[in-house]
């Protein structure tokens, strides 16, 4: 398995945090590529809920379906995309620490085949994408 991690300490409370991550209408305010992030099943927030995301890649719209495969409230999300048969898994964890939260997220990228000789720069193009992720979620969560 190859990815990455990055932790975050957030002057909010667990609920605070976890609330704001897992509301779809925020993720463009967190990863800059991102133009939209829409529900597309019925029902609240859990493990099997599906969004489709828009991001704004080399000039042209992509989407991309995530589905949540673990949640526990204001402790655990997690969500997975699958593209060109790279599974991505961004897994977050909520925790108190001090007076505020700490956020920590794992990345997960795996494959098959050939296609693992690609992990490498896959894993560096979804870090250079969104490695800044837990800086912003911090600075949206401070204004």
């Amino acid at each position: 398995m190859a990815g990455f991690t990055l932790t975050e300490w957030i002057p909010r409370a667990p609920h605070e945090v976890f609330d704001f991550i897992t509301t779809p209408g925020n993720a463009p305010t967190v990863m800059e590529s991102v133009q939209s992030m829409v529900q597309t099943t019925d029902g609240p927030i859990g493990v099997g809920t599906r969004f489709r995301e828009t991001r704004l890649m080399r000039g042209k719209q992509e989407h991309a379906d995530l589905e949540v495969v673990d949640f526990e409230a204001n402790a655990l999300y997690a969500v997975k995309n699958v593209t060109e048969g790279f599974v991505t898994v961004y897994r977050y964890s909520f925790r108190p620490e001090a007076d505020g939260t700490r956020v920590d997220l794992v990345c997960e990228v795996t494959t098959s085949g050939a296609k693992r000789l690609m992990l490498p720069l896959v894993v560096a193009a979804v870090k250079k994408e969104d490695g800044d992720h837990l800086v912003k979620l911090k600075q949206a969560l401070q204004t």
